[in-house]
């Protein structure tokens, strides 16, 4: 997937909080609870993978995004932005590290690392924070999640 242009990904971000809380909303009544969302996305700055973040941080603090014994959307990320992602690179990346861990930790959110990115770019799976899940081929694990049926594309 190309680089997203800022205006592209502020309305990702938004798009997103708006997504997750109608799913929450509409969850109760409508949507069994099991619905989840994957997003694909080439990620290029450590800036827009932090955007992400914090906006699902808000969500999860104002409790429209709530712990669900499964995280509501899978990042499969692949992307200069997985570099963030390394344990050598953890000083550099601190506080945008331990967001990530922190919502995966909390089940907000499932980072997924696309493998054949990483092969193609020297990225070891070996390097990756613990909470970070390689996955073979990116586009097909994404495939997968919506052949599951409780996902949804967007």
């Amino acid at each position: 997937m190309p680089a997203l242009p800022a205006r592209n990904l502020l309305a990702l971000a938004l798009f997103l909080g708006v997504l997750l809380t109608s799913s929450l909303a509409l969850s109760q009544d409508q949507i069994p609870s099991q619905q989840r969302f994957v997003v694909d996305i080439e990620l290029q700055t450590l800036e827009q993978f932090d955007l992400l973040l914090q906006r699902a941080n808000q969500l999860m603090l104002s409790g429209e995004v709530q712990q669900q014994g499964e995280a509501a959307v899978v990042f499969v990320l692949h992307g200069p932005v997985l570099r963030s992602l390394l344990k050598q690179n953890y000083p550099e990346n601190r506080q945008t590290v331990d967001l990530a861990a922190r919502l995966s930790a909390l089940e907000v959110i499932d980072l997924k690392a696309c493998r054949t990115w990483m092969g193609g770019n020297s990225v070891s799976e070996s390097d990756l924070q613990p909470f970070v899940e390689s996955v073979s081929y990116g586009p097909a694990e994404v495939e997968g999640l919506l052949k599951q049926g409780n996902y949804s594309y967007f």
